[in-house]
């Protein structure tokens, strides 16, 4: 098996991980918006929400940044300087 199809089967079985946790952040977000908080809990509530934002912004970008690397290293043309150092 070549080097590519390796790095293929790797990045695919991170994106499905990633996949996974962006599902399991939406579930989240779902179970705590249908749980009925006393006004003492609010801003504990609020903060978790805050969280799982971040946490879901943050899983995109990784993914999106894996992908793009995966397109720029089956290109014929060498890879940027900042992918080749990252891969």
């Amino acid at each position: 098996m070549d080097a590519m199809v390796r790095m293929d089967r790797s990045v695919d079985t991170v994106v499905n991980d990633l996949e996974i946790l962006l599902r399991r952040t939406r579930e989240l977000k779902k179970e705590i918006s249908a749980i009925e908080v006393s006004e003492r809990c609010e801003g504990h509530v609020f903060r978790i929400n805050e969280l799982l934002a971040d946490l879901q912004a943050r899983v995109e970008g990784i993914e999106s940044f894996i992908k793009a690397c995966r397109i720029r290293a089956h290109r014929e043309e060498p890879p940027a300087e900042d992918i080749d150092l990252w891969m």
